[in-house]
């Protein structure tokens, strides 16, 4: 240890900052770091679960064990190793140090942690991880709900990059990225949220889709003015469309959980790829289907997708509303969709026998929806794993 360099050791947070059983992620060189506080000593692993990329920082910490957010996989933060599945491969450690009121974490990984496989899990290798200022271009609400989307520059101003590449933010279609929007104080999951990019690869700006909520960070974003600068971190994530497109794709999508694939839908759409795409939309209401008059756009030019749309409050009550006369509510339409949750005589009924057969099933949603999902594919359709991609969105 007498060869050790102290320019190795980097500043990310004060103690202050992390308080006992919480957790706060950091970045150094580009890698994403989950600093714990367990009874007052500080650990360090990667932040990226080696799952499916979920954010580790955002999770819960019970003693020694930190839980992904997005499909409840389990790290001691002391070693990296996983103590609960899905995960398989453990988490890289940090050498980490309190120096007063300063903590310090060390540049590269301590020995035995494994780098390599974080960097794989965060992002496919061509779309490195990078930290971009982009400007909001525009707020839009979605009537009748709580949901709101951004549109932020695609490429970033004011700011000498060191090359084309490195000026604009390359993603592929159905990943996300850290969102630092300044003046968040105060709130509980800290300053920074992770945001699937709901805007396509083709279009010119970067779209993010979420509710808001009363939470400090939530408002702050409501809030935030046209030409506004926000820090984005990203792109990250592998939840994105497979490329052997003779395998049909089967999107399940719950509330929210549309966003990655509005994404992909665009994207398929404007490269007219050669892939067969069905899309099973479930909502509350018709208000909560939140991209309805884009996606029925796609299907009238789109030769290959498929849209089924259902909603599922009461039978009872939204039949009552559909009634409401079009002064009251202009943009309620008689609704000829299905009704109810997606099961088995739904799927089967939009579904041949060789689309259940041959296709990759991507299902995004809140957990209780992700669970009866998987239930759904594994144990009634007998969808193997290895053609189920899953994506939970917790928190929103």
């Amino acid at each position: 240890m007498n060869d050790e360099n102290e320019d190795d050791f980097v500043k990310v947070a004060e103690t202050k900052d992390i308080q006992t059983s919480q957790m706060k992620e950091v970045q150094i060189d580009s890698q994403d770091i989950c600093i714990a506080n367990v009874d007052g000593k500080y650990y360090a692993i990667g932040n990226v679960c080696t799952h499916e990329g979920g954010p580790l920082a955002d999770g819960r910490l019970e003693g020694y064990e930190v839980e992904c957010p997005w499909h409840q996989s389990k790290f001691d933060v002391r070693t990296g190793e996983v103590t609960s599945p899905p995960a398989s491969e453990s988490e890289p450690t940090y050498e980490i140090r309190v120096d007063g009121n300063s903590i310090l974490v060390k540049k590269r990984p301590a020995a035995g942690g494994k780098e390599q496989s974080q960097q794989q899990q965060q992002t496919p290798p061509s779309r490195p991880s990078s930290e971009y200022e982009l400007s909001l271009l525009e707020k839009q609400m979605f009537e009748g709900t709580d949901v709101m989307s951004f549109r932020f520059s695609k490429q970033q101003q004011g700011k000498q990059a060191d090359d084309k590449q490195s000026s604009f933010l390359d993603y592929t279609a159905g990943q996300y990225a850290f969102f630092d929007i300044g003046g968040v104080y105060n709130d509980t999951r800290g300053p920074i949220r992770h945001f699937t990019i709901s805007s396509s690869p083709t279009e010119d700006f970067i779209m993010i889709t979420t509710r808001i909520r009363d939470t400090p960070y939530k408002k702050r974003l409501e809030s935030l003015e046209k030409d506004v600068k926000v820090k984005v971190r990203g792109p990250q994530g592998k939840f994105v469309l497979h490329e052997d497109y003779s395998k049909p794709a089967v999107f399940l999508s719950g509330g929210i959980g549309v966003t990655p694939f509005r994404s992909m839908i665009k994207y398929a759409t404007d490269k007219q790829l050669p892939i067969k795409i069905v899309m099973f939309d479930s909502n509350r209401n018709q208000e909560n289907t939140l991209f309805k008059r884009e996606f029925d756009e796609y299907v009238n030019i789109n030769r290959n997708l498929k849209i089924v749309y259902t909603i599922t409050e009461e039978e009872e009550k939204q039949g009552a509303e559909d009634t409401i006369s079009s002064s009251s509510s202009p943009t309620r339409q008689q609704w000829t969709g299905e009704r109810g949750r997606m099961d088995r005589d739904m799927l089967t009924k939009h579904l041949t026998d060789d689309e259940i057969k041959n296709s990759i099933f991507y299902t995004c949603g809140p957990p209780a929806m992700i669970k009866a999902m998987q239930d759904l594919l594994q144990n009634i359709l007998q969808v193997p794993n290895d053609r189920i991609k899953v994506e939970e969105f917790t928190g929103y």
